[in-house]
């Protein structure tokens, strides 16, 4: 297919370069059963395993192009470099990573609208919530673990863990479900996220490994854009947080890795896909996964139609791929895929140029509008650092 021609980035390094190979060195490096992907280049096992904790701190939205252009002495000083996202660079896959060692291949989660055709649904899979059929994860008695089948990092570790969460997301059933045996610790502000992750080192128990996740970074991308005074001013208000995290911890011989779970663009150009009629009624399923990569369920028999109809009326704007392609290409990274990752990016991918968003709305949704995105294949969004120091 024509819009098919246009060049790709190629897909992220899982053999040694990428968010799921530093989760590979973490769990090899803690003493866990070794997975199947390759470690870290920029963070061998052996560097993890020489001392006696393990901090990672994940800012969402932190892209490694954004860090390098900030004054963030703390962050920029430790930084060791730049690293790979997952595919789709996005919270719900990129943290999936995170919290359960797994390449999106095999923890089969595709984007932050999923469908899940056991359910019948279309959720945000964070949160639980739907949209489109189907009710969310707390309205049902749904077994989440037997449908999403993840096991969870902190249950692949020996010793004492634990996971420093915001509130407003710490006990969700998304979280809930891949805490483990490790200890929650809910957290308001950057000063107790700092607070929380002392305590869980210093603590009785020792905490061998220590996760923490702060989410504001992001939001602020998301509504005001990715390199706009608030969130620069948000990210020096991150790196003087972790610089103090860092004091705190000093003499402890613990290990703190930062990084991100994929960085983020501006929103430069929309389509909304209620201007395209006829693309809409090829459609069985409202579009899935990412305003940068959407994914498109298409109806029995109009599957050529819909291919024309995209060249013709968006190719300006995206690629179309069968979904498929980028399934066999190593997109979503190596292994046996997950049993349901194939049915959760539906018939064909719309791959969004730069700068471009695709907004496919629904009776009772607002418009998008969102200032700052990710998902897509830009080196802003894929890229993003590892930065590490020993305390």
């Amino acid at each position: 297919m024509s819009s098919a021609q246009r060049d790709l980035p190629s897909p992220p390094d899982y053999q040694g370069g990428s968010l799921a190979n530093l989760m590979s060195s973490l769990i090899t490096g803690l003493g866990g059963t070794p997975p199947s992907l390759p470690p870290l280049r920029l963070l061998p096992p052996d560097e993890v395993s020489s001392h006696r904790h393990v901090v990672l701190v994940v800012v969402d939205g932190l892209g490694d192009e954004f860090l390098k252009s900030q004054p963030a002495p703390f962050l920029n000083t430790h930084r060791r470099g730049a690293i790979h996202s997952v595919f789709p660079t996005t919270t719900a896959t990129g943290v999936t990573t995170v919290l359960t060692g797994d390449a999106p291949a095999q923890h089969g989660l595709s984007g932050w609208y999923v469908h899940f055709r056991e359910l019948g649904s279309v959720l945000a899979v964070l949160p639980g919530t739907p949209r489109h059929g189907g009710v969310g994860y707390d309205r049902v008695n749904l077994d989440l673990k037997g449908i999403l089948g993840h096991r969870t990092l902190f249950d692949r570790i020996p010793g004492p863990t634990a996971m420093a969460a915001p509130e407003k997301i710490a006990r969700t059933p998304y979280n809930k479900l891949h805490l483990g045996k490790a200890s929650l610790l809910p957290f308001k502000r950057l000063e107790d996220m700092v607070n929380r992750v002392d305590t869980a080192i210093r603590g009785r128990a020792g905490a061998r490994y220590v996760y923490a996740y702060w989410s504001e970074l992001d939001t602020l991308g998301h509504h005001h854009g990715p390199d706009s005074p608030q969130t620069r001013d948000q990210l020096a208000r991150v790196d003087e947080a972790l610089a103090r995290l860092a004091r705190r911890l000093a003499g402890t011989d613990t290990l703190l890795v930062v990084t991100a779970d994929h960085g983020m663009v501006d929103v430069l150009q929309r389509l909304d896909l209620s201007a395209y009629p006829e693309i809409s009624r090829c459609l069985a399923l409202p579009l899935c996964g990412e305003p940068r990569v959407a994914w498109a369920y298409v109806r029995h028999g109009y599957h050529e139609v819909f291919q024309q109809r995209v060249e013709a009326e968006l190719g300006h704007a995206c690629t179309l791929l069968p979904s498929r392609a980028l399934l066999d290409q190593g997109w979503f990274g190596p292994g046996e895929p997950h049993p349901e990752l194939e049915a959760r990016i539906g018939d064909y991918a719309l791959l969004m140029h730069p700068g471009w968003i695709i907004h496919d709305r629904i009776p009772g949704q607002n418009p998008h509008d969102m200032v700052g995105v990710h998902g897509g294949l830009d080196p802003r969004e894929l890229y993003i650092p590892l930065a590490r120091t020993v305390c």
